[in-house]
């Protein structure tokens, strides 16, 4: 897969196409929102899901590790879906998890979905700084300090030569950058929500997924602004 690499903080990263964010200088890949577990959760209310997301994104996860060769994950919250998935996960499903940290260091960062619930053996904690960058689950936009987050689930739409694509993107200003979320079965916000309105301005700067690579959109192909929605 092609990634593409951008400056944030003075600091290089490499952005991929998974939604996983490599930091090599501390060589540490950065990943959120993988929501493990959604699928079974809509069982409970008789909406039923195909049971393989958690096994999808898992293997997802395997291969960013070993694409990047991470030495270190972080996880930006909301890894599960819910404080229960972890019981709802299959003893496969387990394994890979625990094959998958077992040669690396991970932290974990709280999420408000997963009620910062970490497998044993693991801890959480509210946020990590970083050489000078704070890593927690949602922008907090009273914070001076350079800052990575998750949680919104960022997705862009792009108009171009009549036809309209909507991606997961990562957004990028001086100080602020929101990854995309890493689960398969996940939604995306769009990024000229009034939510993420904090992140407008003349550096802002959004790099979409796809299939095989991260692109920036043209400058004009990124609409502005959003039509009010009905309430």
């Amino acid at each position: 897969m092609s990634k593409k690499s951008t400056e944030f903080a003075g600091h290089g990263f490499d952005l991929y196409p998974s939604g996983g964010l490599f930091w090599p200088d501390e060589s540490l890949l950065i990943v959120g929102d993988l929501h493990l577990e959604k699928a079974s959760s809509y069982h409970a209310s008789g909406q039923f899901l195909p049971p393989y997301d958690t096994s999808q994104t898992l293997a997802r996860l395997r291969d960013a590790l070993v694409e990047c060769g991470a030495k270190r994950v972080m996880f930006l919250g909301d890894v599960f879906h819910d404080g229960r998935a972890w019981g709802r996960m299959s003893e496969a499903d387990r394994g890979l998890l625990a094959d998958i940290l077992s040669p690396v260091d991970s932290i974990w960062i709280e999420g408000n979905h997963d009620q910062s619930f970490v497998p044993p053996g693991h801890s959480a904690t509210g946020e990590e700084e970083i050489a000078g960058i704070v890593f927690r689950h949602i922008m907090d936009e009273t914070d001076p300090r350079p800052e990575i987050s998750a949680h919104y689930h960022p997705a862009a739409v792009i108009h171009h030569r009549g036809t309209r694509l909507r991606r997961p993107c990562y957004i990028r200003t001086a100080t602020r950058m929101i990854i995309p979320a890493f689960g398969v079965l996940t939604g995306g916000l769009d990024c000229r929500d009034e939510a993420l309105a904090a992140l407008r301005g003349r550096d802002t700067q959004l790099f979409l997924l796809g299939a095989d690579g991260v692109f920036v959109p043209p400058p004009g192909l990124a609409a502005e602004t959003r039509r009010a929605r009905r309430r």
